[in-house]
């Protein structure tokens, strides 16, 4: 392992997500899509929210059933189009409840490039919507699909993703609050491998959106929408806060 800092985050390609996920991309050196992990419904992979007459609005996208729901994994889930367009539903709910939104003109077509991308692959649909938009309001960390390299490891949870850091020569993985509850247990292991764990502790800024009440927690087509690409990411990065594990702040 080099001398070099390398900070790293490895999370699972989600839909439309929320603004501090984007933080995590813009902060760290890489950015690892996990595809390989099991498939969860109901969870980020397939939903997010939107403004929706004023209130938040859960959209899904349909996913294809297995018999073996258990066994699928993110990069295998697909789409299911046999009922209807869901990126027809979409752009309906989007044209409905963001024309009157400041960017709208300018960001809209861009905003439906992404949706109509070709693929039944979730997880490439998910890849292709996040690393567009990062790159369009300016994020240029690298980013690398964890199913398109030679990583193997059987491990779970925490040491799958001590296998995954050191595998990349991390230094510094930066990790979401939710993984806080099994990583605490495992520090002295990734320290004993020269890893050192953070903590996104992300503060959700204002910013302007249409409506009476702001709503956070909303996927970033929002921020997008009321906002535009050039001041969008300085928002996010507003909200910045990392700490370190056990609690010693940045």
């Amino acid at each position: 392992m080099g001398t070099t800092l390398l900070k790293t985050a490895i999370m699972q390609p989600t839909f439309n997500p929320w603004i501090g996920h984007f933080d995590l991309i813009d902060y760290v050196d890489k950015f690892i899509f996990f595809d390989t992990t099991q498939f969860v419904r109901r969870e980020w992979q397939n939903r997010n929210s939107f403004k929706v007459n004023g209130t938040k609005h859960m959209f899904t996208i349909p996913v294809a059933k297995t018999t073996k729901r258990e066994e699928l994994l993110i990069k295998d889930a697909r789409i299911d189009f046999s009922h209807f367009d869901f990126r027809k539903k979409l752009q309906r709910l989007l044209e409905l409840n963001y024309k009157k939104a400041p960017f709208y003109t300018s960001v809209h077509d861009f905003i439906l490039e992404q949706i109509y991308f070709e693929t039944d692959s979730l997880s490439r649909f998910n890849i292709n919507f996040i690393t567009n938009i990062a790159r369009q309001i300016g994020i240029e960390t690298q980013i690398v699909i964890l199913s398109q390299t030679d990583f193997q490891s059987d491990r779970k949870k925490s040491e799958l993703i001590l296998d995954i850091c050191e595998y990349f020569d991390t230094t510094e993985y930066i990790s979401p609050q939710g993984a806080k509850i099994y990583l605490d247990s495992k520090i002295k292991d990734f320290e004993h491998r020269g890893i050192a764990i953070y903590y996104q502790d992300y503060r959700h800024p204002r910013y302007n959106q249409i409506g009476d009440d702001f709503i956070p927690y909303l996927g970033i087509c929002d921020l997008l929408y009321n906002e535009g690409f050039e001041k969008s990411a300085s928002i996010v990065r507003s909200g910045r806060n990392y700490e370190k594990a056990r609690g010693s702040q940045i």
